[in-house]
């Protein structure tokens, strides 16, 4: 089974194999970014194999995305609930596990017109047993950190894959939009038992409106979970910093000069191990924690017309970001008879665009956008 042939891949999906092998790339840590070596073991940790860990992670995500979707319908208080869109061997609710382990398949599941949440999408993708092409296994060659040990990616290796991603649109103005994913990218020898594998993902929100207090929360409690696994001066050479920076990085609109949002954390390209699985796991189930409070303390305020109107202005450079800028939603609709929806899943469900808007002086507005052209540390 080709890479461009697999059927029916969410955005969140696209964005992690593009991050595994795309060339040029933006989700690739920076070359001033060092090394990630797992958290209190050795990056080739024997205890656990790659595949192990693969369909441990795999496990996790299944679980952990009907957790999260039971929560955000209890918070958001409407009769609408997520739809659910499966396939391969998530097709119907009942396909056994013995599928899910041996099949590809995924779930996207979406709400739409709630009273917290106006558009919401969690999507699970798990691929299994795809076959390297030459100019893949030359990609990942040049982004592999080789460590004694490691099995070197060739032409013909077989890789699987797994994502799980939330996006959230808000109905309140006064409530950021949340999005966050987790991914694994296993690829074993077609001539032997060796296997490398590697994770990455992230968390970051997307404001309308700075409430400072809430914000920092965030940041600050992101930084206490990374600190957990990478304290400083941990001889990994991985920190909060960086993965806030590459969170910068990444969510960028060049053409404005300007961020998406206030960001979070992002990373790639780190080793699987149980330590970082570890990590990972602390990753997404900090993600309704993170989140839920910011909901519960301002998903009721009052908001006027106007303030609703720079929201749609706000989400419109949410999209534009998508449309013009990220490389798993380009490289998606680029495909063959694209699965649009799949791709476009994480998309506003309204926008604005106003042409040559300017917020008011002294406004929250312009308060808004200074932030957004220069990034600050909400930590400190």
């Amino acid at each position: 089974m080709m890479f461009l042939s697999l059927p029916k891949l969410s955005s969140v999906a696209i964005c992690f194999f593009v991050a595994a092998t795309t060339k040029v790339d933006a989700f690739a840590a920076p070359k001033s970014m060092p090394v990630s070596k797992a958290v209190g073991g050795s990056i080739n940790d024997a205890s656990s194999t790659p595949q192990d860990i693969f369909e441990e992670f795999t496990k996790f995500l299944i679980n952990h995305q009907t957790d999260m979707i039971s929560k955000i319908e209890q918070a958001d208080g409407s009769e609408n609930a997520f739809s659910r869109d499966g396939w391969g061997a998530f097709a119907n609710d009942n396909d056994s596990s013995d599928e899910q382990q041996t099949k590809s398949g995924g779930i996207t599941r979406v709400i739409q017109g709630g009273n917290v949440v106006e558009k919401g999408a969690c999507s699970l993708t798990i691929i299994r047993n795809g076959v390297l092409t030459a100019d893949r296994a030359a990609t990942i060659q040049g982004r592999q950190q080789q460590q004694e040990g490691d099995l070197v990616v060739q032409e013909g290796d077989i890789y699987s894959a797994a994502a799980l991603s939330v996006v959230l649109h808000t109905r309140n103005p006064f409530v950021p939009t949340f999005r966050s994913d987790v991914r694994i990218f296993l690829v074993k020898s077609a001539s032997d038992d060796s296997a490398v594998a590697w994770f990455g993902g992230g968390s970051d929100l997307t404001p309308y409106y700075l409430i400072d207090e809430d914000i920092s929360k965030f940041h600050k409690d992101l930084k206490q979970m990374c600190d957990s696994h990478f304290p400083e001066g941990n001889e990994y050479n991985l920190s909060h910093a960086q993965m806030k920076q590459l969170c910068d990085e990444y969510f960028y609109l060049p053409a404005r000069s300007e961020h998406r949002g206030t960001g979070g954390i992002f990373f790639d390209d780190l080793s699987a191990t149980k330590a970082t699985l570890s990590f990972v796991e602390d990753v997404a189930t900090g993600w309704m924690p993170s989140w839920l409070p910011i909901v519960e303390k301002n998903g009721s305020k009052e908001f006027t017309e106007e303030q609703k109107h720079w929201q749609c202005l706000r989400r419109g450079r949410y999209l534009e970001f998508n449309l013009l800028y990220d490389r798993g939603v380009k490289f998606g609709l680029a495909n063959a008879n694209p699965r649009v929806e799949g791709v476009m899943v994480s998309a506003p469900p309204k926008i604005a665009f106003d042409y040559n808007h300017v917020p008011a002086e002294g406004s929250e507005e312009e308060r808004l956008l200074k932030i957004l052209k220069e990034p600050k540390d909400w930590t400190v």
